[in-house]
């Protein structure tokens, strides 16, 4: 193949996702930082993907790093920041941040229970006395209301794509097939798979990692959310903090 898969495929991930807007994004992000840990001056962004994120929130969280498990990705980075290709359950920096965070339901990327709570216990590993992590997860109803809607083929600078979603209600799993066909005939596939948790899942691994919920809120909102809700943004800090 005469161009990398995963980064044709990343554009056309950041081609369909122009209608997010990443500065508001951004700006909650910053919001959950000044209410949680306004002194935080130690950033770390787990599943940065390829910055766009971070291309709003570097000028205002300083020795901020960026950490993902694509090359790819990360390629597609301006080469100012500071970048680290590693998988999120095996962390491999030995000093401590004030502030973790990640978006875009990456968390839902880990396919075990093992995995989560591996991820849970390196973030403990890495994160200061008074720090705080914080992490979007998509549930159940999430997966229900988009899977029709995920199901869509579109061209892409001269690319064309076809997506198709579905969601396996026995395993909890969530697919999204991507076949491109490329300007020279070449067609390759790519399938993105998401394991949808439980609620109350969250708050048990936590536990068992030293960590506990501080708040968890509606996503890009601060009204507290429940089972039902289709998106949630968790608040956690080390349990040892709070003696």
């Amino acid at each position: 193949m005469t161009k990398d898969p995963y980064k044709i495929v990343a554009k056309i991930y950041g081609h369909l996702m122009k209608t997010i807007s990443y500065h508001e994004w951004g700006k909650y992000i910053s919001d959950l930082k000044e209410s949680y840990y306004s002194e935080a001056n130690s950033f770390l962004e787990i599943a940065s993907g390829s910055g766009k994120l971070a291309f709003y929130l570097h000028r205002i969280f300083p020795n901020l790093v960026l950490l993902d498990i694509s090359k790819s990705m990360l390629s597609l980075i301006d080469k100012d920041f500071k970048r680290v290709c590693a998988d999120m359950t095996s962390i491999p920096m030995k000093g401590k941040f004030d502030f973790i965070y990640s978006t875009f339901d990456s968390i839902n990327y880990l396919m075990t229970e093992e995995a989560l709570q591996q991820y849970f216990v390196e973030v403990h590993r890495v994160l200061s006395d008074k720090g705080v992590f914080t992490f979007d997860a998509s549930l159940e109803n999430n997966s229900l209301k988009n899977v029709r809607r995920l199901n869509r083929k579109g061209k892409f600078q001269n690319i064309l794509y076809v997506q198709k979603s579905n969601y396996n209600f026995e395993k909890k799993t969530h697919s999204n097939k991507f076949k491109v066909k490329l300007e020279s005939g070449e067609i390759f596939e790519e399938v993105h798979s998401q394991k949808i948790y439980n609620f109350e899942l969250y708050f048990e691994l936590a536990e068992n990692a030293g960590l506990y919920v501080v708040d968890c809120f509606e996503a890009f909102t601060f009204e507290d959310a429940s089972g039902d809700s289709e998106r949630i943004q968790f608040i956690m800090k080390r349990i040892d903090a709070k003696c």
